[in-house]
């Protein structure tokens, strides 16, 4: 039985348009002066769209929004994401706990006031949530993600699939993903398929020696860069998974 941990967002959803929205609507509540208009115009969709792969975890999309309206330069969110945030941060009399729970309360009123709409605002990748039903009843799988966990399952119950609650890390729990992979391989774990398009996460779980058996993916679908994938290309613990094999490895 193999033992797949997957990532969420650009593994198995496309949640880019959906971030973009829910990260306006909180920006709204902010600092609406400076947008203007409650609806966030295509045209930013389109900007964010761009320096999505830049992203770490959801809440920074609210200050990558304010950085488009300063009109950075792609630089800045390729190089100084984390000093912009911290600037902005400072600035606005914020703390990244209070913008995690401001984010997640648009997101939580979209949600209580267009359910439809916000599932609608994704796209899950073709044959992805097949795949991984069929996953489901042959292997063991995990969802290793930085969104919070009951947008997760939210997501995956519009689908028509009921994601056991405990096999979920999410935001929530602080934990590292490679953290989370020593735990499950002390909790019995054999052998371990983890797919993320985050290079930087599967550099540190490479790095890690008690982490060697793992076998890592790099999903050449999800928010690369041209760069990270030919990065992930040469580098010898990693294997570039484009994601017709990727379905076809999870049904095998």
């Amino acid at each position: 039985m193999k033992f797949f941990a997957l990532d969420f967002d650009g593994v198995l959803c496309d949640s880019a348009a959906e971030t973009a929205a829910s990260a306006w609507k909180c920006a709204w509540e902010l600092w609406p002066e400076l947008l203007k208009t409650q609806q966030i115009p295509l045209e930013i969709i389109d900007q964010f769209l761009r320096v999505r792969p830049y992203l770490e975890i959801g809440w920074q999309s609210v200050l990558m929004l304010r950085m488009l309206l300063e009109n950075q330069p792609m630089e800045a969110f390729q190089n100084k994401l984390e000093q912009h945030c911290q600037r902005l941060l400072k600035a606005c009399g914020l703390d990244a706990q209070t913008l995690i729970r401001k984010f997640a309360q648009s997101r939580d009123s979209w949600i209580r006031e267009d359910q439809q709409g916000w599932l609608n605002s994704h796209r899950f990748y073709p044959g992805s949530i097949e795949a991984l039903t069929t996953a489901m009843e042959k292997h063991e799988v995990r969802i290793l993600t930085t969104k919070q966990e009951r947008f997760a399952r939210l997501l995956l119950a519009g689908q028509g699939i009921q994601f056991p609650e405990t096999k979920i890390w999410g935001l929530e729990k602080k934990i590292a993903k490679e953290d989370l992979l020593e735990e499950f391989i002390r909790d019995g774990a054999g052998d371990i398929y983890f797919v993320e398009d985050r290079l930087e996460t599967l550099l540190r779980v490479a790095a890690r020696p008690q982490l060697a058996g793992i076998r890592l993916y790099y999903a050449l679908w999800g928010y690369g860069t041209e760069m990270e994938q030919q990065q992930a290309r040469q580098h010898p613990a990693i294997t570039c998974l484009d994601l017709t094999p990727f379905r076809q490895m999870l049904q095998a």
